[in-house]
C-alpha cells in the first residue's frame, strides 16, 4: 500500500477510507489498545511511533481531517489500523478466520456458518493458453448460469466483436479459455473448477457506465447456489464483506503488506468493512473493506444476510473502495441489457416521471393522420377481426396531432398508429417528457408508469416516434405534435435496447436519402399482439413489431410502401431465458397482414416494392431480407433480374 503524496488538510469523511473506520468508538479503543501493549504489528520495525497512535487514538473522537492529517505523516499506522479493524481473513473449507479484534469477532462470529454458502459462490477467474496470466480477477454466481465480474476483468481475456463478444486470441494464434473455480483456498488442493463458455457482455469503458460484465457459465453438477442481490441499496455503516482473491500488489510496500497478507495471496479472503456512503446520482456505492487488485469482481455481501449488495470494482488507497449498487445490477439483469447496441448507456438510475396531466378540452381539433397527405389517398390500416375492436366504441380511434392511434380494449396498448410526417416542415426540439394518460378513455384501458413501468424493466417505447409528428408551420405546432406522442396509448413495453435502437432510425433514413416528393412520407407502426405473449407484472408484453413507410417517388410519381418487422424475443427479463441481439427484416406487406392480423388499403398492397412474385415466393419460403445498416433497405420495386437483392435473402 503506498503512501499518500500529500497531506490532506479538510477530508469529507465519506472520502477516506480510515475516517470510517475509526468512527465506531469500539474499534478506535481497540486499536489504541493493541498500540499501547506493542501487539500493533507482527513486524517489530512497524511498531515505531505506536506509542503516538495509542495517544492521538485515546483521546477521544477527532474530526476527520485530524485523523486524516495524523495517518497521513506515517508511513505503515494506517494499513495496520485496516489490517486489525479491517483485516482480510482466510476462507479454510468454506469459513472464515477468527477476526483480531474481539469487538469485530463478536460482531462476524453469529453469522459465521449462515454465510458459509454465500462465500460458496465466489469463485477465481483463471485463464487457459492466456500470454501472460494464469488468472485475473472474481466473478459471482446470480443466475442458472451467469457469471458476473467487473469490465476491466473480462477486457484482459475477451473483446467486442462487431455486435457481439467473444474471447481474445493469443499470440499464437490460439483463443483464451476461460473457467471459474469455486474453491482456491489457503493450502487447499481441491478444486471446484468450471468452464465459462460465453462472454455475454462487456459494459462500455465510460464513466458513466457501471464497471461490470457478464459471462456464460457451462451448466454441470456441483455447482454452488447462486447468490441472492439485496432487495434494496445498502445503507452507509451497514456492515458488509467483500469475498475474493487479493493478488500481490508491486506497487505497495512490501513490509506492510506482508504484515497484512501474511504473504499469502491468490486464495479466498473475507475482508469485513461497512458501506462508507452513497453517492447521490451515482451507480456506485463506497465501502471501506481491504482489498487488493485480485479482489476486482468480488461481491460485496450483507453480514446479517448473505444477500449481494454490491460489485466491487476498485478505489484509491487511503479513500474508500467502490462497488457498483444492487440495485444497478439488478436492472442490468432485468433488462438483459448485455445485448450489444453500439453508443448506447446503460440505465442506471430510476426514472423520475412526472405526470402530465390532459384534459380532453386541451386534445379537441386535433386532426390526427391525414389519408390525403401524399397526395394519394392511403387510409389508416383497420385491426382484423382477432382484435374485437368496435368501430364505433371509444378509442376506437384516437386522434392527435398528425397521427391516430388504435387501442386494444382488452391489451391495453395500441393495435396500430399512423402518422404523417413533412421532413421540409420539420424542427430540431428539444426533449422534454410530458407522459400522462388519454383522458378521452379510461385510464383502466391504458398501461401506466406507476402501475407498470416504474416497477418493471421495460422502457416506454413509443409507436409514434416523438421526432416523427414534430413538424409545422411553426415550433410551437411542432413542440405541441412532439408533446402528444407522450401519451400511454402511444406506448408499448420495450426493452431498452429495442427502444434505444429505434428501428435503424428507417423514417430519418427514408427522408435523407430516398427521393421523395416535397420530403412527405407516412409511416404505420404496431404490435404483434399474440394470445401467447408473456405476462409481466400483469401486462402481456408483445415480443415482435411492424412498421410500414409509405412515400410518393419525386419524378415518377409512383407510390411506394415497405414493410419491416424486428422482434425482440431473446432478449425479454425471464429467468433462465437464452439471450442475443435483436434482428430487423424487411419483408413483403402480406407478412404483416398474417402476423398481425392488420388490413391496409388496397394502394398500399398494390405500392409493396416486394410484390415481384419470384421475390415473394422466396420470402414465403422463410428466406428474409435481414436489415443490418441503412444499405440493406430497399426502397424501390424489386425485379427478378435484381441479383444484389436476392443474395442478401436469408
Amino acid at each position: 500500500m503506498t503512501r499518500s503524496r500529500s497531506p490532506r488538510a479538510s477530508v469529507p469523511e465519506e472520502d477516506l477510507r480510515i475516517t470510517s473506520v475509526l468512527r465506531r468508538r469500539g474499534v478506535r479503543d481497540a486499536v489504541a489498545e493493541c498500540a499501547k501493549q506493542g501487539a500493533w504489528s507482527n513486524l517489530p520495525p512497524l511498531n515505531a511511533g505506536s506509542e503516538a497512535v495509542a495517544d492521538h487514538l485515546a483521546r477521544g473522537a477527532a474530526a476527520p481531517e485530524s485523523d486524516a492529517a495524523f495517518f497521513d505523516t506515517r508511513r505503515f499506522s494506517e494499513a495496520i489500523v485496516l489490517l486489525k479493524a479491517r483485516p482480510v481473513l482466510l476462507v479454510r473449507n468454506g469459513i472464515f478466520d477468527t477476526a483480531p479484534l474481539a469487538d469485530l469477532e463478536a460482531r462476524l462470529a453469529r453469522h459465521r456458518q449462515a454465510l458459509v454458502v454465500p462465500i460458496s459462490s465466489v469463485g477465481r477467474i483463471e485463464l487457459m493458453d492466456h500470454d501472460t496470466l494464469d488468472w485475473c480477477g472474481t466473478g459471482w454466481r446470480i443466475e442458472e448460469d451467469i457469471i458476473v465480474t467487473n469490465r476491466h476483468v473480462a477486457n484482459l481475456f475477451a473483446e467486442r466483436r462487431g455486435r457481439r463478444f467473444a474471447f481474445r486470441f493469443n499470440r499464437q494464434g490460439k483463443a483464451v479459455r476461460a473457467r471459474i473455480d469455486f474453491r482456491e483456498e489457503h493450502l487447499q488442493a481441491q478444486s471446484e473448477e468450471h468452464p465459462l463458455v460465453e462472454v455475454e457482455w462487456i459494459a462500455d469503458d465510460l464513466s458513466e457506465a457501471p464497471d461490470i460484465a457478464i459471462l456464460r457459465l457451462a451448466r454441470g453438477p456441483g455447482l454452488p447456489p447462486p447468490l441472492e442481490l439485496a432487495a434494496r441499496d445498502a445503507l452507509p455503516e451497514q456492515e458488509i464483506a467483500a469475498v475474493g482473491y487479493p493478488a500481490r500488489d508491486s506497487r505497495n510496500d512490501g513490509g506492510a503488506m506482508q504484515d497484512i497478507f501474511g504473504d499469502i495471496y491468490d486464495v479466498k479472503r473475507f475482508s469485513p468493512g461497512e458501506v462508507v456512503a452513497l453517492p447521490a446520482g451515482a451507480w456506485h456505492l463506497t465501502h471501506d473493506c481491504t482489498t487488493l487488485g485480485g479482489n476486482s469482481g468480488s461481491a460485496v455481501l450483507s453480514i446479517d444476510g448473505g444477500e449481494v449488495v454490491g460489485l466491487h470494482f476498485g478505489g484509491q488507497f487511503r479513500k474508500t473502495n467502490n462497488a457498483v449498487k444492487a440495485s444497478v445490477i439488478r436492472s442490468i439483469l432485468a433488462r438483459k441489457s448485455w445485448v450489444p447496441v453500439r453508443g448506447m448507456l446503460l440505465p442506471t438510475l430510476p426514472e423520475d416521471v412526472q405526470e402530465v396531466k390532459r384534459t380532453v378540452a386541451s386534445l379537441r381539433e386535433r386532426g390526427g393522420y391525414d389519408s390525403a397527405f401524399l397526395g394519394v389517398r392511403i387510409d389508416l390500416p383497420k385491426p382484423g377481426k382477432s382484435h374485437q375492436v368496435p368501430p364505433a366504441s371509444p378509442g376506437a380511434r384516437l386522434d392527435y396531432l398528425h397521427f391516430s392511434v388504435v387501442m386494444s380494449p382488452t391489451r391495453r396498448l395500441p393495435i396500430l398508429t399512423g402518422v404523417n410526417i413533412d421532413g421540409a416542415l420539420k424542427h430540431a426540439l428539444k426533449r422534454v417528457d410530458a407522459w400522462g394518460f388519454d383522458p378521452r378513455i379510461p385510464r383502466s384501458a391504458q398501461v401506466g408508469h406507476k402501475d407498470f413501468y416504474g416497477p418493471a424493466a421495460f422502457d416506454k417505447g413509443h409507436m409514434v416516434r416523438r421526432e416523427d409528428p414534430g413538424w409545422g408551420q411553426d415550433a410551437e405546432q411542432a413542440r405541441q405534435a412532439q408533446e402528444d406522442s407522450f401519451v400511454y396509448t402511444n406506448a408499448v413495453p420495450q426493452v431498452a435496447q429495442l427502444n434505444q435502437r429505434s428501428w435503424l432510425a428507417l423514417e430519418d433514413y427514408v427522408l435523407e436519402n430516398a427521393r421523395t416528393r416535397g420530403f412527405r412520407v407516412s409511416v404505420f407502426t404496431g404490435p404483434v399482439l399474440r394470445v401467447e405473449d408473456p405476462v409481466h407484472h400483469g401486462v402481456q408484453v408483445p415480443l415482435d413489431f411492424w412498421k410500414v413507410v409509405a412515400m410518393v417517388e419525386e419524378g415518377s410519381g409512383e407510390l411506394l410502401s415497405s414493410a419491416y418487422v424486428l422482434s425482440q424475443e431473446g432478449m425479454m427479463p425471464t429467468e433462465g431465458f437464452r439471450f442475443g441481439a435483436f434482428r430487423t427484416f424487411q419483408v413483403p406487406l402480406a407478412r404483416i397482414t398474417a402476423l398481425a392480423d392488420i388490413r391496409f388499403s388496397r394502394a398500399l398492397e398494390d405500392a409493396d416494392v416486394f410484390a415481384d412474385a419470384d421475390l415473394r415466393e422466396a420470402i414465403a419460403h422463410g428466406r428474409y431480407v435481414e436489415i443490418e445498416g441503412p444499405d440493406d433497405l430497399i426502397l424501390t420495386p424489386v425485379r427478378t433480374s435484381r441479383r444484389g437483392v436476392r443474395r442478401r435473402l436469408r
